[in-house]
């Protein structure tokens, strides 16, 4: 079975300064999600995308409406109006900026980052047009027929393929099996793609003695660079932020004194916070290699987060997507990929929120313990990735 496009984006154009919402709802739902999510993963690594989660959050907010719309709203952190959709489309504007041919008088290349987003629904389901409208000229979502009644599975595999397509195949499976069925109607998806070289390069140190969250102390790949970015400290912390060609993003490296305290004490204001304080110069960084991915539904998350309603079979209300008969969020399926080494960094993300009828229910900085890190753009403070390397040898 293959997926028909039924209607192409034509963004409207907004001005690409005006982020400030959008960050302020990307990172503080992004802390959220990262203090929720802790438990399920104890002391093993954590990474997700907040830029991605929330971009499919809005575009399903566009939907909705009611008690259902009210608690998305707090969600996000959106108010009301939109703002919120009128300020993602100017970041992913402004974000767009970023590709291309980077360099400096000692080093040039390529920096890669790519944004999609898609709608895929029901074949016969008719949907809004204020709902298609607000997806395509705010979010650059276009949308596919697909048949989840004769063919869940054909239909799983054709947003797979979309999304495999877009993360340069580093999120293959997004979607997992059984997670759409004949009760499907539709699934929004937003796929995210970084792939950068860093300003200035590391080198390998060889492997060095790293303490894993468990405890216990191993020898691990690490590199080792001089004069590769900012430092920065505080109270009960110390941080780098390592710029990546073009000096338009970086990776800010988190190192806590006590990593369980400062992570239930995180929030998007913190955040910020750590990001204005990273200014002063940093004379050497030891780092270790890392690479793996990380898969996680969000529907308990969301839920405990204060949107209940949109889950809940009987009371969400999604009118605002179609007339045809009641909807809600069956999960919210989320994927992450990230590696990193002496030259840069690649990582992935994407997000699938899938519904169904609701009708049936100078300094030296050694990083050698437990760290987080974001990735983040410079110009608006939006953060891509929030994740925690734990055990930096757990390799995919």
């Amino acid at each position: 079975m293959t997926a028909d496009q039924i209607s192409a984006p034509v963004r409207r154009a907004v001005p690409v300064d005006d982020t400030s919402q959008a960050v302020a709802s990307i990172d503080a739902l992004g802390a959220e999600l990262y203090r929720r999510l802790r438990p399920s993963v104890g002391d093993g690594n954590l990474l997700l995308s907040p830029l991605s989660i929330t971009l499919a959050l809005a575009m399903v907010r566009t939907g909705a409406a009611g008690p259902t719309r009210e608690q998305i709203d707090a969600v996000l952190r959106a108010g009301s109006g939109d703002g919120l959709d009128e300020s993602l489309n100017a970041l992913d504007r402004s974000l767009a900026q970023r590709s291309g041919p980077k360099g400096s008088e000692a080093r040039t290349g390529d920096v890669a980052l790519a944004i999609a987003s898609s709608l895929w629904c029901q074949r016969d389901l008719t949907l809004g047009d204020p709902f298609l409208t607000a997806l395509a000229t705010d979010y650059g979502a276009g949308a596919f027929i697909v048949d989840y009644r004769a063919d869940a599975e054909a239909a799983r595999s054709a947003i797979n393929r979309w999304v495999s397509d877009r993360t340069a195949d580093r999120i293959p499976d997004l979607v997992p099996d059984g997670a759409v069925t004949a009760a499907t109607r539709l699934v929004l998806a937003n796929a995210l793609y970084l792939k950068a070289p860093w300003a200035t390069p590391f080198t390998a140190a060889g492997d060095r003695p790293f303490t894993h969250g468990d405890g216990t102390v191993r020898d691990v790949p690490t590199m080792a660079g001089s004069q590769v970015g900012r430092f920065g400290a505080g109270s009960g912390w110390q941080a780098a932020a390592i710029p990546y060609l073009g000096h338009e993003l970086s990776m800010m490296v988190i190192l806590p004194d006590d990593l369980a305290r400062f992570e239930e004490q995180l929030d998007g204001p913190a955040l910020a916070a750590i990001a204005a304080a990273t200014t002063g110069p940093l004379g050497n960084l030891r780092l270790p290699r890392f690479t793996f991915r990380s898969r996680t539904a969000l529907a308990e998350q969301l839920a405990a987060a204060g949107m209940p309603l949109a889950f809940d079979a009987m009371a969400a209300d999604f009118s605002g997507i179609t007339a045809d008969e009641p909807l809600c969020i069956d999960d919210v399926h989320h994927q992450t990929f990230i590696a990193v080494d002496e030259q840069g960094t690649e990582a992935a993300a994407a997000t699938a929120i899938v519904m169904r009828r609701a009708a049936a229910m100078r300094t030296t900085l050694v990083v050698d313990r437990p760290f987080l890190f974001t990735i983040r753009d410079d110009a608006t403070g939006a953060t891509l990735f929030l994740g925690r390397v734990t055990d930096p040898g757990n390799m995919v």
